[in-house]
């Protein structure tokens, strides 16, 4: 059974070598797509290929989001190059919690019926609060509260080499063959452990780089409604900062009943390469990164489509 798991990444440098390190005490590789990581990123993935570990490292910069393409050809490339069973799809922040199967994770897979296609496992959301040890840098240690109730989200794995033409939506939610969702079974008690929050200034810096990713990949992109639930914060951010930047309650977070305290088995050993992180350093960084890109690959076209150029200094 040779079951590979994929990921986009970008700019995960804080959390990209423990979820590593994990996924490989389960899967048989790791291909990872970097989309243009300005962090530490490749650095630390760099550093684990050289350490002999199953990782494929494909470097494709994107200043636009076009996350179903991007997903698609991962799957592509896990069957075709690598012979896949099956697929799983993680992101940089989310682990795979074991912690509901004592007999090892291909076992698992083992026995699921041939008459589903896909997978899907629940996520449970993790929050960072004023108890994380910052000097902790393996996030599933440090960060153990997360929200009681069920978000209702679902991660989608996808056995390999199906016939037909075969999608994966945004987020890696779902799979369809032909324009038609697979039939997924949805029995596991796996779930996926996310940490889609480290720091509030991590919070800022995917609100606004996402949406400007978004609003640079076209209209197509934007009335599909990929990264919607990034508008509403970020257009708080923009019409009245200091609602957010003085809120000692949104960078300070504190656990109140929503939330139980519920550490994940992580399974990765040490890391070797991750350091601490300056949040707020990284979000200035970051964000400057991705607006200079973006208006590099706009001078580019003006340089070289003269009607562009006309039209837009008509």
């Amino acid at each position: 059974m040779n079951v590979v798991a994929v990921m986009r990444l970008l700019n995960e440098d804080d959390v990209i070598e423990a979820n590593i390190r994990h996924h490989l005490a389960h899967f048989n590789r790791i291909i990872i797509l970097d989309d243009g990581s300005a962090d530490r990123t490749l650095d630390i993935i760099e550093k684990m290929i050289d350490e002999g570990l199953a990782i494929t490292l494909i470097k494709k910069p994107c200043i636009v989001s076009s996350e179903r393409e991007r997903n698609t050809f991962l799957y592509n490339i896990a069957c075709t190059d690598f012979d896949a069973d099956w697929v799983f799809f993680i992101d940089a922040d989310e682990f795979i919690d074991m912690r509901g199967r004592v007999e090892g994770f291909l076992n698992f897979i083992k026995t699921v019926s041939p008459e589903f296609e896909s997978i899907l496992l629940p996520i449970r959301n993790y929050m960072d609060t004023v108890f994380d040890s910052k000097e902790e840098l393996v996030v599933p240690h440090r960060m153990i509260w997360r929200t009681i109730e069920n978000i209702g989200v679902l991660k989608v794995a996808v056995r390999g080499r199906i016939p037909g033409h075969i999608q994966i939506s945004e987020g890696n939610h779902t799979a369809y063959r032909d324009g038609v969702e697979l039939r997924a079974f949805g029995g596991s008690n796996l779930c996926i452990a996310h940490y889609p929050r480290r720091s509030g200034w991590q919070d800022i810096y995917k609100w606004i780089i996402m949406r400007l990713k978004i609003t640079a990949a076209g209209r197509r992109e934007v009335e599909k409604g990929t990264g919607s639930h990034y508008v509403e914060p970020l257009r708080i951010l923009m019409n009245d900062p200091n609602r957010i930047l003085n809120d000692k309650g949104f960078f300070e977070r504190t656990p109140n009943s929503h939330y139980t305290m519920d550490m994940m088995k992580y399974d990765g050993g040490d890391l070797r390469y991750t350091e601490e992180t300056d949040y707020k350093a990284k979000c200035i960084k970051l964000v400057l990164d991705c607006s200079f890109s973006i208006a590099q690959a706009f001078g580019q076209e003006m340089d070289e489509n003269p009607q562009l150029r006309d039209r837009i200094l008509a």
